[in-house]
């Protein structure tokens, strides 16, 4: 079963649990933060049981297999989550999909993943899919306004129509970034009930996402050495994006992609920065945004798991980084 939008997918889950939940949940969200939502309103769901979560980047598929078979010592069914799915090696993906061919007996299997990945059919057979990867900009918009409404409310307040799309305007569709304006707004309008668009202005700084934009510019294009480690949960999302954007640049060039077939593949940057990523992107090339995107994978999966020195692990990736562009 497979669902595009993320209301149907909660639907689903509410209709279904709690005995008749699936054995196997696949999220296909290019956004971490988002993905990790359902995953965690997928738990929610979920009987309790041992929770264990997984690296597509860095796995054995027998820790997995075990992990999945193992019963809670405390009670409770396995729940594995396995992330980053598109990182698996092919001999990795098609192990999983074999496993999946037969009805999955005891645990649950999690699996995320940014984008397409073959398991999707597999999961879809024996299981759940919930896939945002097509999801159109103005349905991420109306999803992500009805999320700031929701949010709002859980604090027993109102945000008024016209302080969402406000919100988005100033700060853009970045759910992290997001979610913290709301709280910020919550928290400003004190015993009033109402989060008015006059409230928006005086709180919600037009210039921070651009700031964090020029900070991972900067960082990943040009080698500057600012960084904000305050701004640590929100500079991660910007620097994927740049590492992502001269991934495919530096990967058109190398297959001798056609210039006039790069708009498909590009379709939101401007002809005059494309120019310029396209020149940088060739003087680095693919191992470099490559490289630059495993580190800031681990860096940010150190950041959940414990770690609170994240001006070190900026100082990390930035050296690194540095590194990466001197070979």
């Amino acid at each position: 079963m497979r669902y595009p939008n993320l209301k149907a997918f909660e639907k689903h889950l509410a209709s279904a649990a709690p005995h008749h939940l699936c054995r196997c949940y696949l999220v296909l969200i290019a956004d971490d933060q988002e993905r990790q939502q359902a995953i965690q309103t997928l738990l929610r769901h979920l009987p309790d049981g041992s929770i264990q979560r997984m690296s597509g980047a860095e796995i054995k598929l027998i820790d997995l297999f075990d992990a999945l078979q193992s019963p809670s010592l405390f009670g409770g069914e396995a729940v594995v989550i396995l992330d980053e799915c598109e990182k698996l090696a092919k001999g990795q993906v098609e192990s999983i999909i074999d496993f999946l061919e037969k009805p999955i007996q005891a645990g649950f299997l999690l699996l995320g993943a940014r984008g397409k990945t073959p398991l999707a059919k597999a999961a879809e057979k024996g299981g759940v899919v919930l896939d945002l990867s097509d999801e159109k900009p103005w349905d991420k918009e109306k999803r992500i306004s009805e999320n700031l409404f929701e949010r709002a409310k859980s604090a027993a307040k109102r945000l008024s129509p016209d302080a969402a799309p406000l919100l988005l305007e100033r700060i853009g569709p970045d759910a992290s970034l997001l979610a913290s304006e709301i709280d910020k707004l919550i928290c400003y309008v004190g015993d009033r009930l109402t989060i008015e668009r006059a409230d928006v202005y005086r709180i919600a700084a037009s210039s921070r996402a651009h700031t964090l934009w020029q900070m991972a510019e900067g960082i990943v294009w040009e080698g500057t050495s600012a960084l904000d480690p305050n701004a640590f949960h929100g500079l991660v999302p910007a620097l994927r994006s740049q590492l992502s954007l001269g991934m495919k640049i530096a990967s058109l060039i190398e297959d001798q992609t056609p210039m006039g077939e790069w708009a498909a593949h590009l379709p939101k940057i401007w002809p005059k920065t494309l120019e310029k990523r396209k020149e940088q992107a060739a003087q680095k090339g693919v191992s470099f945004f490559k490289k630059g995107l495993d580190l800031l994978f681990k860096i940010e999966l150190l950041s959940r798991t414990g770690s609170t020195q994240v001006g070190a692990l900026l100082d990390l990736f930035r050296s690194s980084m540095s590194s990466y562009a001197r070979r």
